[in-house]
């Protein structure tokens, strides 16, 4: 349908009930004239929206309206016409509905994909022979407006008396109106059996589409398996390169230090070389300024012979040696020619003469070649000068600049001193540490908050540390009993930890949680990348400004020294530890935690005064017993690995990938635990479970030690003894077993370094595999955690576990 002929039957109002007709002259219906009147106004509507032809042919009707009321009969067909109208405009709008949506499923149909062309191709034609009824139907209506245009003019004939012109066209246009009812509804009949058709098409390349689908994939299951297995293959490979390509990464750096070294060594020679070239080009000044003076002696020696040889031009009357020639050449030709005279006739005056003439020439001959060669001696001397007064202003000029850049940094020098000495004098008597004496100077923090003493029952600590947990307000976390038996067992055995896992598992999340669990206090510091020694973690002191500038970290852990949280647990947490080599920046404090008589961090190396309160000697700052510290640890590309010492003293723990279900429960308020009654509830399970201490300690050495020797070659000494008797224990207390306690210090502690040895052999690994299964039902259990780093360890070296 055309644009201009949907805004004529939009135009026209529809009706949404049949009107009945109203007897002549009755008050509730409208006059012919005011009908008229909105039918005029409607015409008038449809011809703005018309072509200029319609509008045309619209002008030629005639345009006389009558003013008088036409008789009841009249006025009936009108209204009749007008509700014929509204009905088929109705219809027409419920055809355009119908044909919007055959094209939604049209365009849904497309999606389909190939197996659906030939579906497509059907319905197109469907829609083009749709296409072509909507134009019939069109065509239609403008023959219907012009019919209408007939019906204005018969009914003004109708005016003048012609009834029985206006009763035929009446009579023709009711059964135009009864034809295209007729047509519209065979053509909603049509549609609606198009549609089942359509339906039922597309139900059945449905149902073919999804066995399609689920037959690609099943075959794309089949593929991922293959694809899986190769990616092992090639993850091993990827792996055994990586460790190559980390030993490259550190001899490297190995090297850069050298080099490091080797430049600053570079540069002190540099400036013992820019000092003697210095000296050097001060010599050659001077030198080069006796050889100019030489030079301009020379040059002036120089002038006087060209002064000289000038003068004897001038002699020859201002004459070229060319004209000479020229002019020899001519008296030479003379010459001859008079001779041939003097032959004919000899004259002895002539002969006088020609001899005369002839000793003057071989004189002035070789007069000028020695002039010549004075003149290109001269040149040459004169050039040589040009170049070493030229090299001589090029070496004053430098001087110049040197001397210009010398000014210009003892200038600087002046200033830069001038600078210090005020810095010196305006930082004289200020806080040397500002933060921690604003903590010192808090009030809040010297107050003693009422602790809960009272921790009898490891496991029902835990129990209720997951619910409180899980019912936290500020963030919700859900971690398995065993993860936080785990955890709270290791702050039994050391106050370093290190939380390894795959991003998102709540390696951050945990200490955190845990210090908010149980009324402690927390801190979070994010580890950089160019971190380098402990001035990057703890903060610096600047001289010229007297000034200590405090990290994060040691305002959180002086705040760990005052009487507010003296008593309780506190969490210092190193977010990506491994981001910079922490056997660096975090050297200071592996050593304090190795030396427990030493529980000093030295902050600077000379006292300085004001200093805060827990300071000793202005300098030092004591290591609270309450504060462990905890380390996240990720495991790609961007990080470094931990040595060996630093796994060997701390706490290694891996979280699981997947979180525990744990139903949130609304826990009372509890007053912050206790320090002092977490330690002794640790000693008490100590002392009651020694004995599942001694029996794990007890299995590694005797049943595990022996292959562990001879197979890989690993040992262990006290250290490890003590752990165990920490960690076992506590772990038992608090609900697990032994098994699983030997479990995780067999994996963390032992295994770990087996994983990426590349001396190890297969059979090695099989060996210890047997062993385990073979000595593990004693303590009972599973050794879950020692068997994936068992299967770890054989996938690098290209075995599967399942065949070992």
């Amino acid at each position: 349908m055309s644009k201009k002929n949907k805004n004529k039957f939009n135009a026209r109002p529809a009706s949404p009930q049949p009107a009945t007709p109203a007897p002549t002259g009755a008050a509730q219906g409208p006059s012919f004239t005011q009908a008229l009147d909105v039918f005029s106004q409607q015409y008038g509507d449809l011809l703005r929206g018309a072509s200029p032809e319609e509008q045309a042919q619209a002008a030629a009707a005639p345009t006389d309206m009558p003013a008088a009321e036409p008789q009841a009969e009249l006025e009936r067909r009108f209204k009749q016409v007008t509700e014929a109208l509204a009905l088929l405009e109705s219809r027409k709008r419920t055809l355009d509905a119908k044909v919007a949506e055959a094209d939604a499923k049209t365009g849904a149909a497309e999606k389909r994909g190939e197996e659906l062309k030939k579906d497509r191709a059907t319905f197109d034609a469907d829609r083009q022979a749709l296409q072509a009824e909507r134009r019939q139907v069109d065509l239609d209506r403008r023959q219907l407006v012009q019919r209408e245009e007939d019906l204005v003019a018969r009914e003004a004939d109708a005016e003048a008396g012609f009834l029985h012109k206006r009763e035929a066209a009446l009579s023709e246009l009711r059964a135009e109106i009864e034809r295209l009812t007729t047509e519209g509804s065979r053509l909603h009949q049509h549609l609606l059996t198009e549609r089942e058709t359509h339906e039922q098409t597309l139900r059945e390349a449905r149902e073919a589409h999804a066995a399609e689908l689920r037959r690609r994939e099943s075959d794309f299951e089949v593929k991922v398996g293959e694809a899986r297995d190769a990616a092992g293959r090639e993850m091993h490979q990827l792996q055994a390169r990586q460790l190559k390509l980390e030993r490259e990464v550190k001899n490297l750096e190995f090297e850069k230090e050298d080099l490091e070294e080797e430049r600053r060594h570079l540069k002190t020679r540099a400036r013992q070389e820019v000092a003697r070239d210095l000296e050097k080009f001060e010599a050659q000044i001077r030198e080069l300024q006796g050889r100019l003076d030489t030079a301009r002696g020379e040059r002036d020696a120089l002038a006087r012979t060209l002064d000289a040889q000038a003068q004897a031009t001038l002699q020859f009357g201002g004459r070229t040696p060319d004209d000479i020639l020229r002019e020899l050449h001519t008296l030479r030709g003379e010459r001859d020619q008079l001779r041939s005279q003097l032959n004919a006739r000899p004259s002895e005056d002539t002969v006088h003469r020609l001899r005369l003439l002839e000793t003057e020439r071989t004189d002035w001959e070789a007069k000028r070649l020695q002039d010549g060669q004075t003149i290109s001696e001269l040149r040459q001397r004169l050039e040589r000068a040009g170049i070493a007064v030229t090299e001589l202003e090029t070496l004053r000029d430098h001087k110049l600049s040197l001397e210009t850049q010398a000014t210009l940094l003892r200038t600087a020098l002046r200033e830069l001193k001038a600078d210090v000495d005020k810095h010196i004098t305006s930082a004289e008597g200020k806080v040397v540490f500002p933060a921690c004496t604003d903590l010192d100077a808090r009030e809040a923090l010297h107050e003693v908050l009422p602790l809960d003493e009272q921790l009898a029952d490891l496991g029902a600590f835990v129990q209720g540390l997951q619910v409180r947990m899980a019912s936290d307000e500020r963030q919700p976390l859900q971690y398995s009993l065993d993860t936080l038996r785990t955890f709270v067992a290791g702050l039994a055995m050391s106050r370093l930890h290190l939380l390894q896992g795959i991003s998102g598992t709540g390696k951050t999340s945990l200490p955190l949680a845990f210090a908010r669990a149980t009324g402690g206090f927390s801190s979070l510091t994010e580890v950089q990348s160019g971190w380098r020694d402990k001035a990057d973690l703890i903060g610096h002191f600047n001289a010229f400004e007297r000034r200590f500038y405090e990290a994060e970290f040691l305002q959180a852990l002086y705040k760990a020294t005052l009487p507010r949280y003296r008593d309780i647990p506190v969490m210092l947490v190193l977010d990506e530890m491994n981001l910079s080599q922490t056997e660096h920046y975090f050297a200071s404090i592996l050593s304090i935690l190795e030396n427990p008589e030493r529980q000093q961090l030295i902050l600077m190396e000379a006292p300085v005064s004001p200093s805060p309160r827990n300071l000793t000697d202005g300098r030092i700052l004591d290591l609270p017993d309450n504060v462990w510290f905890i380390g996240t640890a990720n495991h790609d590309e961007s990080t470094k690995d931990f040595a060996d010492k630093t796994y060997d003293r701390a706490h290694v723990m891996e979280l699981p990938r997947h979180p525990a279900q744990v139903q949130p429960q609304r826990s009372p308020e509890r007053a912050p635990l206790s320090f002092t009654a977490l330690q002794g509830a640790f000693r008490e399970a100590q002392r009651t479970h020694e004995a599942a201490a001694d029996q794990a300690y007890t299995y590694l050495e005797t049943e595990l030690g022996g292959v562990l020797h001879d197979r890989f070659g690993l040992n262990w000494g006290n250290r490890l003894e003590r752990q165990v008797r920490a960690f076992v224990p506590v772990m038992v207390a608090a609900g697990g077993t032994v098994a699983q306690a030997t479990d995780h210090i067999l994996a963390s502690k032992v295994l770990r370094k087996i994983q990426n040895q590349f001396d190890v052999r297969p059979d090695d690994l099989t060996e210890l595999q047997h062993q385990l299964r073979k000595t593990w039902p004693r303590l009972g259990g599973q050794p879950e955690q020692s068997h994936r780093c068992l299967e770890q360890a054989l996938r690098r070296l290209g075995v599967s576990p399942v065949t070992a």
